[in-house]
């Protein structure tokens, strides 16, 4: 499950597809909110144009879903817009989404393993409110696993393509807190 950051960095270095580059049988999920912080301006911005195109070009694969805490706060903000009113996500509502959609799979405890990917600290953070089953990895240490296992040549290129363009991106931030449970 990749927050909106990872997902504008990696369209920023061409490198969406390896997102993909996990096994077959692993189900990726962008949550609702996600999606929408990562595309809604897709004409204004080229990562967001590069987004949805990987998105629609990768359904199957890459699945939107919804969540309780989406469904509220995109529909007020699409009727905002609609009214020609000026309106905002409230901060943090991609990651309030990831959490929201990790407890809404949980039918026993810990529930089935998942991986999140970040770029910033708001996860590591607030572990508190992830359940044990969560894997925490920042978009750095996730290229760096590809990478050992094979599936991309090089992490430090990509790292390299992000940081130029992105001069923020976090390329030496690497986080990869197991889950607990």
């Amino acid at each position: 499950i990749p927050d909106t950051g990872p997902l504008i960095s990696l369209a920023a270095g061409e490198a969406l597809e390896v997102v993909l580059a996990v096994s077959d049988d692993v189900r990726i999920v962008i949550t609702d909110v996600v999606e929408f912080e990562a595309t809604h301006r897709a004409e204004a911005y080229v990562d967001g144009a590069a987004i949805n195109a990987f998105l629609h070009a990768n359904a199957p694969r890459v699945e939107v879903m919804p969540t309780t805490v989406g469904q509220l706060a995109l529909a007020d903000a699409r009727r905002r817009a609609e009214a020609g009113e000026a309106w905002t996500l409230p901060r943090d509502l991609g990651e309030l989404s990831i959490t929201n959609f990790v407890i809404s799979l949980r039918t026993v405890n810990p529930g089935d393993p998942m991986l999140v990917l970040t770029e910033d600290d708001w996860f590591a953070t607030n572990t508190y409110v992830l359940p044990g089953n969560v894997h925490l990895l920042s978009t750095a240490a996730f290229l760096d696993g590809l990478e050992a296992a094979g599936r991309i040549p090089s992490a430090a290129a990509v790292r390299a393509r992000i940081q130029a363009a992105r001069p923020h991106f976090k390329a030496d931030w690497v986080l990869d807190r197991p889950a607990e449970k």
